[in-house]
């Protein structure tokens, strides 16, 4: 028989290959949520409880794009809205958001709405459980695919897989509690509760693995008075997060001002495990810059890989953030320190 391939018939079967390793023989423990490296800058992406949080409404967005020198790379978009309630007592959120694999062959798209409740246990200190309702889209372009069948059929335009669904719904739940202060900040928080089964073929349950967050900060003041032009603080933070038998630790810290931010972040546990190839587990070092007013942000964010992968194989991963917040409050309180860094 006379098999000819092509160079695009080798890219489709590579894609082919990356997004069916997704969405059909990625086991439950390795299954891992997309990660964004300004999450400070959504903070209800990683936890329901900062909903309504910041005293103000609050809109952002999120666009990543990971390893982008890599063919068919990951695409991710999210956009949060929060605000308090009237009465002060908590706040409300929805999450929208949509990521993308394989020149978006492999799609999936989730909206979750998020109430957290907020009760006063010292001065200046409150604590904020919440819970979090969702429902999540999942869907496979098989028109983007090529299958081995196909190549040896002469190129075929349809293949004689079965099992395999274009696209799938399920309901996604979690829950959280954030505890605020003067000048820290620490919450906890856990997404996929229910375990909803993501996989998107007949013969096969992949149910995902609950993701658990910790995560927390505190804010040092540098400078402040009639002397200071603008204000100037350290904050420095943290985020751990489980999900299966994979796991994830950032730190960082930021120079923030009024009007500007940069911040370097870091990716990895190095002393404590090791990555799946019995290498240093060392993921990636970040930096952040933003700038913007009380009303406005934009912040962006470049991830240069330390792991084998390597940065000139991968092209690291750009991220940027755009965020505007407004007064909606009928009354004003006492005003907390702010959840997480501005910018």
């Amino acid at each position: 028989m006379n098999i000819s391939f092509t160079l695009r018939s080798v890219n489709t079967l590579l894609t082919t290959i990356i997004v069916l390793h997704f969405v059909l023989f990625t086991s439950s423990a390795t299954a891992q949520d997309l990660h964004f490296t300004q999450f400070n800058a959504a903070p209800t992406s990683i936890n329901p409880g900062y909903a309504g949080a910041a005293e103000q409404a609050r809109a952002v967005s999120l666009y990543r794009s990971q390893w982008a020198n890599l063919p068919q790379a990951y695409t991710g978009f999210h956009f949060a809205y929060d605000r308090p309630l009237f009465n002060q007592n908590g706040g409300i959120g929805v999450l929208v958001s949509h990521e993308e694999a394989g020149a978006g062959a492999l799609r999936s798209s989730r909206i979750a709405f998020q109430y957290a409740y907020e009760f006063k246990v010292g001065p200046r200190t409150y604590v904020r459980p919440a819970l979090q309702a969702g429902l999540v889209s999942k869907s496979v372009n098989l028109s983007e695919l090529t299958f081995m069948d196909q190549l040896i059929r002469q190129d075929a335009s349809t293949t004689l897989e079965d099992g395999i669904m274009s696209g799938k719904q399920y309901t996604d739940l979690g829950t959280g509690v954030l505890m605020v202060s003067r000048g820290f900040w620490l919450g906890a928080s856990a997404d996929h509760l229910n375990r909803p089964n993501s996989s998107l073929s007949n013969n096969y349950i992949e149910r995902l693995d609950v993701r658990f967050s910790a995560h927390g900060g505190g804010r040092i003041p540098l400078l402040r008075g009639p002397r200071a032009k603008s204000a100037k603080d350290v904050v420095v933070a943290f985020n751990y997060t489980k999900q299966g038998n994979i796991d994830q630790f950032d730190i960082g810290t930021y120079y923030d001002l009024d009007f500007m931010t940069l911040g370097v972040w870091y990716r990895g546990i190095p002393l404590l495990q090791k990555a799946a190839d019995e290498s240093i587990d060392v993921d990636a070092l970040s930096f952040i810059f933003g700038f913007g007013t009380n009303v406005w942000h934009i912040g962006y964010s470049y991830d240069i890989t330390l792991s084998k992968l390597g940065t000139m194989s991968s092209g690291g991963s750009h991220e940027l953030s755009l965020k505007y917040m407004w007064d909606v409050a009928r009354k004003h309180t006492q005003s907390k320190s702010p959840p997480c860094v501005q910018y």
